[in-house]
């Protein structure tokens, strides 16, 4: 299989700065993409549990290995003018966009009465919101290359937990991917999500050591996953080898669903 099977190829991706993004960011930018980093932080998150060896946001995707180049573009995905305004930039420094993938959000943990109303809006507003408004204005320079559109949920949004607003967008993430297949497949755009199980990222640094030992027992493969894990599924779904796939929910969770009976 080719290194550069997205050479030239211009990919946008949303909180790309650390974690699961950076993960999708750099295995694109290995495949000869040029990425986009769009990201609402300038300096990329470094977690208590999960080191990371990145100072600027390209760094994320610029390395020996790659043969694309990277653009960071701050961006607010919970602003519609915001995201705007990074389409406008990546399409007029590239061209145009042939894949997007909407990985930003956030995690707020609590239960129905310790989550407030501005917690609940404000996951709500990055988690789905967000990704929805990434597709509104991605989808007419998609449709012009017959791009595709990578959305990321997590198991979360098939079997709850997580937290009511998490659990929530990303229950709404899977059904938007669904309606967008539908709607954009007359056009040759497709468009999948791929839903994490655990993945070693700072996001998870609101578990406890008790949090880690039960997703340790509940994901059947004896690790839990990482952002390169998810960047090797992105990869795939975005290539010519998955032309035939589209509005499909890929589950990338060492088993996490099926030990769920789902």
């Amino acid at each position: 299989m080719s290194k550069d099977r997205h050479a030239d190829r211009t990919v946008v991706v949303t909180g790309a700065a650390s974690g699961i993004g950076r993960g999708i960011a750099r295995r694109f930018g290995d495949e000869g993409a040029n990425v986009v980093v769009a990201d609402i932080q300038r300096e990329p998150k470094q977690g208590a549990r999960y080191d990371s060896d990145v100072t600027t946001p390209t760094d994320v995707v610029i390395t020996e290995e790659t043969s694309g180049e990277a653009t960071y573009v701050e961006t607010d995905v919970s602003d519609a003018d915001s995201v705007a305004a990074m389409v406008e930039k990546a399409v007029e420094t590239y061209s145009g966009i042939d894949v997007l993938v909407n990985n930003a959000g956030i995690q707020i943990a609590g239960d129905s009465q310790s989550t407030s109303v501005q917690e609940w809006q404000r996951s709500i507003d990055i988690d789905l919101s967000g990704a929805f408004y990434c597709a509104k204005f991605a989808v007419p320079h998609l449709v012009e290359r017959q791009g595709q559109i990578i959305n990321i949920g997590s198991v979360r949004g098939f079997e709850g937990g997580g937290g009511p607003p998490y659990a929530a967008a990303k229950g709404g993430v899977v059904n938007m991917t669904r309606d967008l297949a539908i709607e954009l497949g007359e056009d040759g755009v497709r468009v999948n999500c791929i839903n994490p199980g655990y993945i070693e990222t700072p996001l998870q640094d609101i578990n406890t050591d008790e949090d880690v030992a039960k997703a340790e027992e509940h994901t059947l493969l004896p690790r839990f996953g990482k952002p390169s894990d998810i960047g090797d599924a992105a990869v795939f779904l975005a290539s010519d080898e998955a032309a035939f796939i589209t509005g499909a929910n890929l589950a990338v969770d060492g088993g996490w669903l099926a030990h769920s009976g789902l």
